[in-house]
Formats: C-alpha cells, sequence, structure tokens
C-alpha cells in the first residue's frame, strides 16, 4: 500500500502532470459534445495527448518507486548486458500506457458509449476494414504518442546536461 501512496503522491503533487490530465479530460468532453463530429479526426489529437500524458505519468510514478533502477539491475543480472535506465523507462512508458490507455480507455469508449447514444468502436473487429479498425488506430496513435513523450524527455535531459 505504502508504494501505491508514493505512486499517486508522486503524480498528484507535480501540476504540470496535474494540469496535463485536466486538459486531456477538457479536450475530450469538448470532443464528445462538438468537435468528434465536425472534426473526425481530432479523435486521434486526443489519442496522441493521452498517450503523451499517461507515458509521463508511468515515468514519474514508476520512477517514485524506483522500478526503472531496480528493473535495469535484474535485467543486467539476467545477461542483458545493455539495459540502463533510459531502456527501462522507454518499457515503462509504452507498458503503462498500453496497460491503461488501450485496456482501460478502450473499455470505457465500449462501456460508456451506448449511454452517450453513440455505437461504440470497435477494437477487434474480422474481418478488418477501414471502418472497424477506429481502436486499433487509437492505441497506435497513443503509443507513438508515448513514444513521443520518451523522446522529448531524452532530448529535453540531454540538453539540460551540456
Amino acid at each position: 500500500m505504502h508504494q501505491a501512496q508514493t505512486v499517486i503522491k508522486s503524480i498528484a503533487t507535480d501540476t504540470r502532470l496535474v494540469f496535463y490530465g485536466f486538459l486531456v479530460l477538457a479536450l475530450h468532453a469538448a470532443g464528445i459534445l462538438i468537435l468528434y463530429d465536425l472534426i473526425p479526426e481530432f479523435d486521434s489529437a486526443i489519442h496522441l495527448l493521452f498517450g503523451y500524458v499517461l507515458s509521463e505519468y508511468s515515468s514519474r510514478g514508476a520512477n517514485s518507486a524506483s522500478l526503472q533502477v531496480r528493473s535495469a539491475e535484474k535485467f543486467q543480472k539476467h545477461g542483458w548486458a545493455t539495459a540502463n535506465f533510459r531502456k527501462v523507462d522507454f518499457l515503462v512508458r509504452l507498458a503503462g500506457f498500453l496497460l491503461v490507455g488501450g485496456l482501460f480507455w478502450e473499455l470505457a469508449e465500449l462501456s460508456f458509449s451506448p449511454l452517450l447514444g453513440k455505437k461504440p468502436d470497435s477494437f477487434f473487429a474480422f474481418p478488418s476494414t477501414l471502418s472497424n479498425i477506429d481502436g486499433a488506430l487509437d492505441v497506435t496513435v497513443g503509443a507513438i504518442g508515448a513514444t513521443l513523450a520518451f523522446l522529448i524527455k531524452r532530448q529535453a535531459n540531454r540538453m539540460n546536461k551540456k
């Protein structure tokens, strides 16, 4: 329980991350109310931003629990000589997004879309066609957002070292 409190506190006390979270929620609410009907591509922008934000949340939370450092050490003990904090951080960011964004967001869409009078987007439907790949596209764009957050953070760290 103590680790969970540490993770939540590390995210909740970062005003930048809290702002990003509220920004995603506000933009999604605006999308639901009007923008998704007017500009369907706006959905992809929200998923990109959501992936970015979840990547930052995942990295910050895992760092507060020393997950990246401990994981890199374990990987090195098991023969992954190239494992380091940066590589493990990238995996943590992607896993955090895919678990929360890929499962929670898409499950929430399936659960709540009917309540809003909308047809839920199917994530897996066969045969795959251009009309039924929205869920897979959403997760892919979110993963790109998570990767973008990692690359921006890496570049910022490089610039700070100079």
